[in-house]
């Protein structure tokens, strides 16, 4: 049906209506709603012979997404076979929750840079704890570094946070790292990652700081 690339989409992760410990990526484009059926890595060929089989000889409505070393097949479904109404009030918009992680990801390796290993590893530490607090991530240190080494920017996998955690997040974050700094010179660099995103998607994060309480720390 569509052969599509990133920037054509949105994407965004959904709790599975059924199961509250499992996300569905979902891919939404003029309208219309996609679930994630298989990722293909490098290889376009075979991503390219499920999405022909599934199109020509099945008639199933279809997406082939192109990314930077990564092809997928999406198939259409109703928004109500996959819960989004009823989930995506749990979660912000995509765009606020990449920003999120880039600031945060970008404070962490301040940390690293500027403060060494060893004040890194117990930044780290602190700031699991806080992430868990916010219930953003389980106890689990694997979920932990899945978010330190998440690529917000091109990934399909984003996690569901909502904007209330997310702005308690910014808040103990903030505070957590002009401890460990003494000032708040992070603050121009975590901005400056957000260059990263979609002007749209820039443009929607900075508007959300400039209205939420704790977003003023980071003006």
């Amino acid at each position: 049906m569509f052969i599509l690339k990133r920037q054509d989409v949105e994407i965004m992760n959904v709790q599975h209506p059924q199961y509250q410990d499992q996300q569905i990526p979902i891919l939404q484009y003029q309208g219309q709603t996609f679930r994630l059926l298989n990722v293909f890595g490098n290889n376009r060929d075979e991503a390219l012979a499920m999405w022909r089989d599934l199109t020509d000889n099945k008639g199933k409505a279809c997406v082939l997404l192109e990314e930077p070393q990564r092809f997928s097949v999406w198939g259409k479904v109703k928004i109500e076979r996959t819960g989004i109404e009823a989930t995506t009030s749990r979660g912000g918009p995509v765009g606020l929750v990449k920003g999120v992680i880039l600031i945060l990801q970008s404070v962490v390796a301040e940390v690293e840079d500027f403060l060494g290993a060893r004040q890194s590893t117990l930044f780290r530490q602190d700031l699991h704890k806080l992430m868990q607090q916010a219930r953003l991530v389980s106890s689990d240190p694997v979920s932990f570094q899945e978010v330190l080494q998440l690529d917000p920017v091109s990934s399909i996998q984003i996690p569901a946070w909502d904007e209330a955690r997310m702005n308690f997040l910014l808040g103990e974050l903030h505070g957590l790292a002009t401890k460990y700094f003494r000032n708040t010179g992070f603050v121009e660099t975590a901005l400056e990652v957000l260059q990263d995103l979609e002007p749209q998607e820039q443009s929607e994060v900075l508007q959300w700081l400039r209205s939420i309480p704790k977003g003023k720390l980071w003006q």
